[in-house]
């Protein structure tokens, strides 16, 4: 008889056994291909986390290495600004997504027909109550305001670098003048001055998320404005707005933002090469608190999961291991005929071998087709949404390969108790 024919037979004659063996192969099959699409699905939040947390550095003037200068009622340091040309220099290094830069002034904003623009609550003084806290930005999606998502962006676009003359308002300030997406209106810095009027395309409009929160304990300018009376403006407008003043060009501070926060440090390292910016007038802040939470927590699940994979296996392989040591010992004197018979112990082997491989070549696709169901539910308590985990062949290849290694190791720890006596032995030992 082949052995093939007698595994089948004896897999068949002991059902109770193979059923036993059968539930608990398609049970850790199901837990480990569950757990290996969970594990995934968490690689990839990793992933997307790394692009997506705004992780940056800033680059700001070094006051403590300035002079101070007096004028206009008070003193004022007279440390290098960051230039245009810097900033571009800057942006050129590997490893740098995007940069943003604001120039803050105080606009009027008027529609186009030179009616001011109110502000929401109003104060009482016309000069005053069409004043918006603007920003000349060269990327406003980079703003933190938009980056802490204080703000959000409820129609339209982003001002780019590539934008000339655009606007950005609150969607409650357009609402009220019955402003749209498109419409243009009208800017200047000081209306009593001799400052140029210029034209400004809508391009976005942004709702507030977050209430404001200020101190006024201090001096703070953008603290005397809601956040319905702030304002987006393209850097180039704002050149040509603040064209008669004469560091309306320059920057007290700038961020870059790196594609992988993980290679923060060397993209930083690099900027400080960087031979024609003197650094003894400038500092680097790394911005990455909200990244290194985050990315601390996911690490800490994925760590969990990985160790909670290799304790379901470990465990598994002992009981396997227990239950066919003891289904061996029930097969002494099996094997003593087999052996006193002729049949070799490696061939003997081979037929016990078979024996789990049939039973597996049932749990492990069983497993596999129940498995993306059991790894939503296990998924919810990890925080992952089941439509994020996805059970693929893959993670089945990993489990069959993985799986029959452990079997067939399994089958010879068990074996080895009872196939290291000889035939006579064997059968001695039975009553």
């Amino acid at each position: 008889m082949s052995l093939f024919k007698r595994a089948i037979l004896y897999i068949i004659r002991k059902w109770k056994k193979t059923l036993l063996i059968f539930f608990i192969l398609f049970a850790v099959s199901t837990l480990v291909i569950s757990g290996l699409a969970i594990s995934d699905a968490q690689e990839e939040q990793s992933a997307g986390l790394r692009g997506t947390t705004g992780v940056s550095f800033s680059v700001g003037r070094n006051l403590s290495t300035g002079g101070r200068g007096n004028g206009n009622g008070g003193s004022y340091s007279t440390q290098e600004y960051i230039s245009n040309e810097m900033i571009d220099s800057i942006a050129k290094i590997e490893g740098i997504k995007s940069y943003n830069a604001s120039y803050k002034t105080i606009l009027s904003l008027a529609d186009k027909k030179g009616t001011a623009l109110e502000q929401i609550n109003r104060k009482g003084i016309a000069a005053v109550d069409c004043q918006f806290y603007s920003f000349g930005a060269i990327n406003s999606e980079y703003n933190s305001l938009f980056l802490s998502g204080t703000l959000v962006m409820e129609e339209g676009q982003h001002i780019t670098s590539s934008v000339g003359d655009g606007i950005i308002i609150s969607k409650d300030i357009a609402d009220k003048h019955n402003l749209k997406i498109g419409d243009s209106i009208l800017a200047v810095n000081d209306p009593y001055s001799n400052d140029p009027t210029k034209e400004l395309k809508i391009m976005g409009l942004f709702t507030v998320v977050a209430d404001k929160t200020d101190e006024k304990s201090n001096y703070n300018m953008s603290s005397y404005y809601d956040y319905t009376e702030y304002a987006f403006i393209s850097m180039p407008a704002m050149r040509e707005l603040l064209v008669n003043y004469d560091d309306a060009t320059e920057y007290d501070s700038a961020d870059f933002f790196v594609s992988d926060p993980e290679q923060l440090e060397i993209v930083i390292q690099n900027v400080q090469n960087i031979s024609s910016i003197n650094w003894d007038n400038f500092i680097i802040t790394a911005n990455d608190e909200v990244y290194e939470r985050v990315a601390s927590s996911v690490s800490d699940i994925g760590s969990l999961i990985s160790t909670l994979i290799v304790l379901i296996i470990l465990v598994s392989v002992v009981i396997i291991v227990l239950i066919l040591s003891m289904w061996m010992r029930s097969r002494k004197k099996e094997i003593g005929v087999l052996l006193s018979v002729g049949v070799s112990k490696p061939a003997i082997l081979l037929q016990y071998i078979i024996e789990t491989f049939l039973i597996a070549v049932i749990a492990f696709p069983s497993a596999y087709l129940l498995s993306q169901n059991v790894a939503g539910s296990f998924g919810s308590l990890f925080g992952k949404s089941a439509t994020n985990i996805l059970v693929t062949p893959q993670h089945f290849m990993v489990v069959a390969i993985v799986g029959c290694v452990l079997l067939v190791l399994s089958t010879i720890i068990s074996c080895v108790p009872v196939m290291r006596y000889k035939p006579k032995e064997i059968l001695s030992q039975m009553d």
